[in-house]
C-alpha cells in the first residue's frame, strides 16, 4: 500500500468562465484535463455566477458533490435536482447541464472502464474510524478539520491518496472536528 498527501498549495488551478478548478489528482499522472486524456480526475471547483452552463465532457461520467452553498442542477430534457452541502449527483458528462447558485463543489470524472463512489463523513474530535478500502485507489479529501492517518496529518483541502494492493482497511483519527469526502476508484482495466 502506498500512502501520500496532496497539499492544495501544490495543486494546479485553472480559471474557467465562471470560477476556478483545482486539480487534486489525475490518473495517469501525465493525464491532461484540457485534451480529456485521462482515466479519472478529482478536483474542486468554484461556481461564482448565479447561472452557469456546464462544459461538455462527453465520454466521461461525473459525480458532483456540493462542499459549500446550494445549487440547482438542470439536466436539460432529463431532470432537475436541488443540491445542498454534501448532496451529490451522478450524471453523463455529455448531458446539456446548467446550474443556478454559487457553490464550491467536489468533482470526480471518470471513463467507462472505471467505477467510482463518493461519500461524506463527519467526525468529532478524538473520534477514530476504520475505513474499508474497496478501490484500486482510495482518497480522503478534508473539507474542514484535521485528521491523522499513519504518519500523516491531513488538514483542510488536503487529499490523502491510498494506492491499495493488499490492505483492506485504514484507520483515521479526527484531531479537530471535521468533514471528509471519501472517494473509491475501481479500475476495470
Amino acid at each position: 500500500m502506498k500512502i501520500s498527501v496532496q497539499k492544495e498549495k501544490d495543486c494546479k488551478v485553472v480559471n474557467w468562465a465562471n470560477g476556478t478548478s483545482t486539480e487534486l489528482f489525475v490518473f495517469p499522472a501525465d493525464g491532461n484535463f484540457q485534451t480529456r486524456d485521462f482515466t479519472f480526475r478529482i478536483s474542486t471547483a468554484t461556481v461564482e455566477a448565479d447561472e452557469t452552463t456546464f462544459s461538455d465532457f462527453s465520454g466521461l461520467t461525473r459525480i458532483l458533490m456540493i462542499l459549500e452553498g446550494n445549487i440547482m442542477l438542470i439536466h436539460e430534457g432529463r431532470y432537475t435536482k436541488q443540491l445542498a452541502e454534501f448532496d451529490q449527483d451522478t450524471f453523463d458528462g455529455s448531458w446539456p447541464t446548467k446550474s443556478q447558485g454559487k457553490v464550491r463543489d467536489f468533482n470526480v470524472m471518470f471513463k467507462e472502464n472505471v467505477n467510482a463512489n463518493v461519500a461524506h463523513f463527519a467526525l468529532i474530535s478524538g473520534q477514530k474510524e476504520t475505513f474499508k478500502l474497496k478501490g484500486t485507489h482510495d482518497f480522503f479529501f478534508v473539507q474542514n478539520g484535521s485528521f491523522r492517518c499513519a504518519n500523516f496529518e491531513i488538514q483542510k483541502n488536503d487529499l490523502l491518496i491510498i494506492e491499495r494492493k493488499e490492505t483492506k482497511s485504514i484507520d483515521l483519527e479526527c484531531i479537530e472536528h471535521g468533514d471528509l469526502v471519501k472517494v473509491e476508484i475501481v479500475s476495470m482495466s
